[in-house]
């Protein structure tokens, strides 16, 4: 039986865009994520006793290679190495092969891929030959299809090919575009792709697609995250297995509170916990996007004050935190009655008054200007004569009123 690993867009060292004002002891779980996740790929690997550790592109996050994640992916590198485990690595669109040319030798089990298409072979413990065919990014854009530098499988047991790219048009798209033809046309066994964060299947058998990111880098990377454990079955296929690595877990959560329910910090988390199931070795950075039901509700979570009493909550040994609270009112717009003619006039004075246009959201302007503009009696004076004059060309049968 074959075995290996495949893990696209490692991302190690990744910075976590979009988040801001987040207590020190986040920081320090965001900053190990992306080592921690790759830690558990060797804890499996190592486990699992692998053929072979693949990685498709994007190992590192930045074209400046940071030493501290030099030495540490030399550690886990050197792990592999003590068990004889070869790693196959190919740089990507952000690690390209120019941004890490200083990079220090790794062990000698690790083989990276050139900037010309290459293969490898390798033998496994069952005498079965594993031939590996990529290549690495030279810049930080390849407009060229490069499945056609790729060879056809021959007679070894299985052809496994990396490619760091996506779908698209040679010529017109920047990451190695290629067409899902044009890797079929190889007689490959499997595929193992990078560069699409996603996890996203192209074709069932054989294989063709993308383990996504190790760990989510931002809320648009939601859900589990992790890699693939690839085995061989009884009729020669490779079937990858999911395996969740990532420790920080992005989500989203949608709240409804009602009109009669009273919101406080600590009971608003409460509640969020109740939504969740909790995961060993998995923390949840939550976006939560609240529906109240009024408009004094929707002031009152709104404040910055709410948010700041909201974070403060949330202590080390917790498995989520609020990064984002998003709200809105479900009944924002009041309903304009519905007058006859006679009543027009009578209605008018009640609905123009500084009382009604709290009502209907006053007190959500910030600006001070506008604000004593809005409550000026000569300005809402104004306004109802105005208001007057439309409805009269209204009931004089006048139509298209500005």
């Amino acid at each position: 039986m074959v075995k290996f690993i495949h893990a696209g867009d490692v991302h190690l060292g990744n910075a976590f865009i979009g988040l801001s004002d987040i207590p020190n002891w986040l920081i320090e779980k965001l900053q190990r994520a992306t080592l921690d996740a790759f830690r558990r790929l060797i804890d499996m690997a190592l486990q699992e006793k692998v053929d072979l550790v693949l990685l498709p592109g994007d190992v590192y996050n930045t074209n400046e290679v940071n030493p501290r994640i030099q030495l540490f992916l030399m550690e886990q590198f050197e792990r592999l190495h003590e068990k004889s485990i070869p790693v196959v690595l190919s740089y990507g669109n952000h690690d390209f092969v120019k941004s890490v040319e200083y990079a220090p030798l790794f062990p000698e089990n690790v083989h990276i891929l050139g900037t010309s298409v290459e293969t490898l072979l390798f033998n496994t413990d069952q005498n079965e030959q594993i031939a590996v065919s990529g290549f690495s990014y030279n810049n930080r854009h390849i407009n060229e299809n490069m499945t056609i530098d790729f060879p056809m499988k021959q007679n070894e047991d299985y052809h496994i090919g990396m490619y760091h790219g996506a779908l698209g048009i040679a010529g017109r798209d920047d990451y190695a575009p290629f067409k899902i033809s044009d890797l079929n046309t190889k007689h490959y066994q499997y595929w193992a792709l990078g560069h699409i964060h996603i996890r996203q299947t192209l074709q069932e058998k054989p294989f063709i697609g993308y383990s996504g990111s190790l760990q989510g880098l931002n809320h648009k990377e939601d859900g589990l995250k992790g890699f693939y454990l690839v085995q061989s079955d009884e009729n020669h296929q490779l079937q990858p297995t999911f395996v969740s690595s990532a420790p920080i877990v992005w989500q989203t959560i949608n709240l409804k509170i009602e009109a009669n329910q009273e919101i406080q910090a600590s009971s608003l988390i409460e509640l969020v916990k109740s939504t969740i199931e909790p995961q060993e070795h998995i923390f949840l950075l939550i976006q939560l996007k609240l529906t109240v039901d009024n408009q004094k509700q929707l002031q009152m979570v709104n404040s910055n004050a709410f948010y700041q009493q909201l974070k403060s909550k949330f202590q080390p040994d917790d498995h989520m935190y609020i990064y984002q609270l998003e709200t809105k009112a479900q009944q924002l717009m009041m309903t304009m009655p519905e007058l006859s003619a006679e009543s027009n006039l009578k209605e008018l004075d009640k609905l123009v008054t500084v009382e009604h246009l709290v009502e209907m959201g006053l007190n959500l302007v910030d600006n001070t200007a506008v604000f004593e503009l809005l409550i000026d009696p000569d300005n809402l004076a104004e306004i109802k004569d105005k208001i007057q004059l439309k409805l009269k060309k209204i009931q004089g049968g006048v139509q298209d009123v500005d």
